[in-house]
C-alpha cells in the first residue's frame, strides 16, 4: 500500500529537521560550557572560592570566636553585629563589630598614628569603609582600625603578620 502524501512529508520533515536540530543543540551546549569553564559568563562567578575569601556574620563575639579559630582573640565576647572576611591564601582579614561601651578592647592601643605602620586593607567588602586606612587610630596586635559611626572596623595585612614575631599575633 503506498504511503499517503501527508506521511511522506512528515517523514521528510523529520529527516530534514533532525540533522539541523542536533548540531544546533550541540553548538548551544558547547558555547554554554565554554562560557562557564572560561569564566566568560558576564557576571561574577557563582563559585565562592574563586576569590579565595570566606565571609561570615555572627551575632556576638563569643559566637564568632567559637565558630572560627582565625577570629582575633581581642574581640570581646559581648561585641555584636560581627562581620568578617578572611583570605584563604594568606593572613589578610577584615572585621566590623559593635562594642558594648563603644571603645576598642583594652588589648588595643589607641591614638592618632597608632596604626601607621600596620599596612593597608587588601580585601574589600561593601560594608568596609574604603578610606579606613587614612582614619586608622587603633592597633590590636597585627590589626589596624578605627571606629566609624559607632562600629569598629579593622583589617589585618598579610605582609605585616609575616614580619611580626609570632608572639605578637593575637588570634
Amino acid at each position: 500500500m503506498p504511503k499517503s502524501p501527508r506521511t511522506v512529508s512528515r517523514a521528510r520533515a523529520r529527516v530534514f529537521v533532525r540533522p539541523v536540530a542536533r548540531p544546533l543543540a550541540v553548538a548551544a551546549v558547547t558555547l554554554a560550557a565554554g562560557a562557564i569553564l572560561t569564566g566568560c559568563s558576564g557576571s561574577d562567578s557563582w563559585n565562592p572560592f574563586d576569590h579565595h575569601e570566606q565571609r561570615s556574620e555572627y551575632a556576638t563575639g563569643a559566637e564568632a570566636k567559637k565558630a572560627r579559630t582565625s577570629m582575633p582573640r581581642w574581640l570581646p565576647d559581648d561585641a555584636t553585629d560581627i562581620k568578617y572576611v578572611l583570605s584563604t591564601t594568606g593572613d589578610d582579614r577584615l572585621i566590623a563589630a559593635k562594642f558594648k561601651d563603644a571603645e576598642p578592647p583594652a588589648e588595643c592601643v589607641t591614638g592618632k598614628g597608632a596604626a601607621k605602620a600596620q599596612g593597608n586593607p587588601k580585601l574589600e567588602a561593601d560594608w568596609f569603609p574604603k578610606d579606613l586606612a587614612a582614619k586608622a587610630d587603633t592597633q590590636c596586635g597585627t590589626w589596624s582600625g578605627a571606629t566609624v559611626d559607632g562600629t569598629f572596623y579593622a583589617w589585618q595585612d598579610h605582609d605585616v603578620v609575616q614580619k611580626s614575631p609570632r608572639t605578637e599575633q593575637p588570634r
